[in-house]
């Protein structure tokens, strides 16, 4: 393993604690761990820059309370990595639950250029809400049934 490859590595598992243990008042530091322009997505977003970043942890936190995120597997090589998660805290009074992976890009220097979130926001958000979830059930429903 070359010099670099370790310094990524070390990145990777620096970002990785960081987000575990991620309180709303460290959400600043998110420029310690990725690029100026890192690009975020995830099934509601696709921003680029670690401003725009902030801001949709931010509004988790102000959303979503006692927020728990927690690494279940990682692992990664060269340029890429992979975390799969839980995210778990209260939204609207109601336990909410969130599974899902995230595949890292990282420059050589260690920092993230690409942050993106795969998760099923149907069955794990929509589907929580009055209206729209049970239709969403439905729906689910008779295209399983095809």
């Amino acid at each position: 393993t070359d010099g670099s490859e370790m310094t990524k590595d070390n990145a990777f598992d620096a970002y990785r604690v960081y987000l575990e243990t991620l309180t709303a008042r460290d959400v600043s530091h998110l420029s310690d761990y990725v690029s100026p322009d890192v690009r975020f997505c995830d099934p509601f977003h696709d921003v680029r820059g670690v401003g725009a970043m902030v801001a949709i942890f931010s509004r988790l936190f102000s959303t979503v309370q006692g927020i728990s995120f927690r690494v279940q597997e990682s692992g990664g090589h060269g340029c890429f990595y992979f975390f799969r998660w839980i995210l778990t805290g209260t939204l609207r009074g109601k336990k909410w639950t969130v599974e899902g992976v995230t595949l890292l890009e990282l420059r050589s220097d260690g920092k993230i250029i690409s942050h993106r979130e795969y998760w099923d926001a149907a069955s794990q958000v929509y589907e929580k809400f009055p209206l729209i979830g049970p239709l969403l059930r439905i729906l689910r429903a008779r295209i399983a049934t095809y």
